[in-house]
C-alpha cells in the first residue's frame, strides 16, 4: 500500500514537472527579453520602492535594500501563483475533459512553473547579499522556508482554483485581494511599535514567511520559535483546507465548465 502511494505520488510529481517545463517554455516563447524579464521585473519594483521609501520608511531598518528585496521576492511568488491558480482549471479544461489526469497535477505544475522563475530571483538576492557584504550562508536554509511556502501556496491554489470554477467573478476579485495582502504585509515598511498592524499581521500567513526569511538570510539569526511555528501551522492548515475543498468540488468541474 505504501509502495503504491509512493509510486502514485512520484508519477504525479513527474507529470507536474513536465507540464511546468512545457508551460515555462511557452511563456517565454516569442519574448525578446525571455528569461531576462524574470530578473528585470523584481528589480524594477525594487528600484521604485527603494527610491520612494528608503529615506521616509527605511532609514531605521538595518540593511533596508535587502529587507525590501526579500519581501518583494516572496510576495511576488505568492501573488503570481495564486492569481494564475484562479484560471488554471478553466484554461486547461480541454486537457482533463479528453485525458484522465489528476486535477491536482495541473495546480502543482502551475506552482512549479513560477518556482523556476523564483530561482532567478534568488540568484539576484545572492548577488545583492555579496554587494552589501552580507554573509550568504543564510541562503542555505532558504530551501526549508521555500518548501513550507510551497505547501502553503499549493493548498491556497487548490482552494482558489476550485472556488474560481464555481464563482466566475472570483478570478477578478482575487487579484485585488492579493494586492491588499501585498500592501498589508510589511514589505517596504517596519511594523515595530505599530501594535494594531502587528496584531493584524498575526492573521497574515505571508508575514511569517517573509519575517523568517529575513531573519535567516539577512540577519543570520534564528527566528523566534512562534514565527517558525506559524509558518508550519499555516502550511499544514492550507494543505488540509485546500485538499478538502478541492476534492469535494472537483467532481463537478466538467459540468461547470
Amino acid at each position: 500500500m505504501i509502495n503504491q502511494n509512493y509510486l502514485k505520488l512520484k508519477r504525479s510529481f513527474s507529470l507536474s514537472f513536465q507540464l511546468a517545463k512545457a508551460n515555462f517554455k511557452v511563456k517565454n516563447e516569442g519574448s525578446y527579453l525571455g528569461v531576462l524579464w524574470y530578473i528585470l521585473n523584481p528589480l524594477l519594483m525594487f528600484g521604485l520602492l527603494l527610491f520612494l521609501f528608503s529615506v521616509s520608511l527605511g532609514s531605521d531598518i538595518p540593511d533596508y535594500p535587502l529587507y525590501l528585496l526579500v519581501g518583494i521576492i516572496i510576495l511576488n511568488f505568492f501573488q503570481k501563483t495564486t492569481i494564475e491558480a484562479t484560471k488554471i482549471i478553466q484554461n486547461n479544461s480541454h486537457i482533463f475533459k479528453s485525458i484522465k489526469i489528476p486535477l491536482e497535477v495541473l495546480v502543482a505544475s502551475n506552482i512549479l512553473t513560477f518556482l523556476f522563475s523564483h530561482i532567478f530571483e534568488i540568484i539576484i538576492l545572492i548577488v545583492f547579499l555579496i554587494i552589501f557584504n552580507v554573509s550568504i550562508y543564510g541562503i542555505i536554509f532558504y530551501p526549508l522556508i521555500l518548501l513550507l511556502l510551497y505547501f502553503f501556496v499549493f493548498g491556497a491554489s487548490l482552494l482558489l482554483s476550485a472556488l474560481a470554477v464555481y464563482f466566475a467573478d472570483f478570478k477578478n476579485i482575487w487579484p485585488f485581494t492579493s494586492t491588499l495582502i501585498w500592501f498589508g504585509t510589511p514589505i517596504f515598511y517596519n511594523i515595530e511599535g505599530q501594535i494594531w498592524i502587528f496584531y493584524a499581521n498575526l492573521l497574515n500567513p505571508m508575514y511569517y514567511f517573509v519575517t523568517v526569511a529575513r531573519d535567516v538570510i539577512i540577519y543570520s539569526k534564528v527566528p523566534e520559535p512562534w514565527l517558525i511555528l506559524g509558518t508550519i501551522i499555516y502550511s499544514i492548515l492550507s494543505l488540509l483546507i485546500g485538499f478538502l475543498i478541492f476534492n469535494k468540488l472537483k467532481n463537478k468541474f466538467p459540468e461547470m465548465l
